[in-house]
């Protein structure tokens, strides 16, 4: 195995590359926008605000003397996630564009489940994020959709419910996809829904971690798979040696909601990083962080997972994730563990170890 310090040292030559947020101007534009599409509709029944992580929409639905209830996939904030919506009827619905076509799809799906015959759909988001193009998906489920207002980069496209529209989709299990997966003790069908990182495959940074972890001697009983998804890793984990025990940790109602149905009675945490863990220790934590949401570098993730891994290993616990080669994470991790190493190095993606 290469010194590490070949890559610290490069990695310090670089400093000036420190991890840092990619600002949140299109979250707070589209908010905005939305917002005042609300003032001018003044809906003032109940209100299913989607997808939306800012105060501001849901505060223009109360200006407007209508009733807000938001859904929430995250359990950021302190915010309660759900895996689905909330049983309706609603009078109109605010749904802030999701990451990918196929969540998109579910959304507006789920959405259409609860309105009322007529009643409004709008989606907003930034430009660069697909706003132009979300009437393609949008209409084969509500109709027409059209640019309600534009501007600072964003737009917000309406939909109206029409009558006697089929109510198809509306519950989570009618996005279930099952795709083969290899683990070391046979082939497994595994499922997975729409949002969540590599839907329906395993992508070649687990792969990247996985392999590492097949050379990696386990110690310890306890593990956390910390950003689970769908629970690909801490599966892996298990089979290579059934006798550990794993808990499964992830900001998304919906991949819990997988790992629910991949590992019946497996232990599901919804946590926005560490907060839900207080006073809990593992002998192995592992991860494939993510360092994006939508278009936005979010590196606060992959740095949380690295500052705050340590007080919650075992003394001798050990941390071991992977991420892409371009970040920098030499300095935080020979600043935060007493032992570092580069298990693997290859195509684009390092796997890190360290140890308390």
């Amino acid at each position: 195995m290469r010194d590490p310090l070949y890559f610290f040292n490069s990695l310090l030559d670089r400093a000036d590359m420190s991890l840092k947020r990619t600002d949140d101007w299109r979250d707070r534009a589209a908010a905005e926008l939305m917002s005042t599409v609300l003032g001018r509709a003044q809906i003032q029944g109940d209100v299913l605000v989607m997808l939306e992580h800012l105060p501001e929409v849901a505060e223009a639905v109360t200006g407007a003397a209508g009733r807000a209830r938001s859904w929430h996939r995250l359990a950021r904030g302190g915010r309660t996630a759900a895996e689905w919506i909330p049983r309706g009827p609603f009078d109109a619905a605010t749904l802030r564009l999701p990451t990918s076509k196929d969540e998109l799809d579910m959304a507006v799906h789920a959405a259409a489940s609860v309105l009322t015959e007529g009643a409004p759909l709008w989606v907003y988001g930034a430009n660069d994020e697909g706003a132009g193009s979300a009437a393609r998906v949008i209409e084969p489920v509500m109709g027409s959709a059209r640019t309600v207002e534009s501007g600072g980069r964003c737009r917000v496209l309406e939909a109206i419910q029409p009558a006697g529209a089929p109510r198809v989709g509306g519950t989570l299990e009618d996005w279930r996809l099952c795709t083969p997966v290899e683990f070391p003790d046979g082939l497994r069908e595994w499922i997975s829904y729409p949002g969540l990182f590599a839907h329906g495959r395993v992508d070649e940074g687990t792969q990247a971690l996985l392999e590492a972890m097949r050379s990696t001697s386990m110690t310890g009983q306890h593990i956390l798979d910390f950003a689970c998804g769908s629970g690909v890793v801490g599966a892996f984990l298990a089979a290579l040696e059934p006798s550990v025990l794993v808990d499964f940790l992830d900001v998304d109602a919906v991949a819990l909601a997988a790992v629910g149905k991949n590992l019946p009675g497996a232990r599901r945490i919804a946590s926005d990083g560490f907060a839900a863990l207080e006073g809990e220790r593992y002998d192995l934590i592992v991860s494939n962080p993510p360092y994006h949401t939508g278009k936005a570098q979010t590196p606060e993730v992959v740095e949380g997972l690295v500052r705050g891994a340590p007080e919650h290993l075992e003394i001798g616990g050990s941390l071991v994730f992977v991420t892409q080669r371009r970040l920098p994470m030499g300095a935080l991790m020979a600043s935060t563990f007493g032992r570092v190493e580069v298990l693997l190095d290859a195509g684009p993606h390092r796997v890190w170890y360290g140890e308390k």
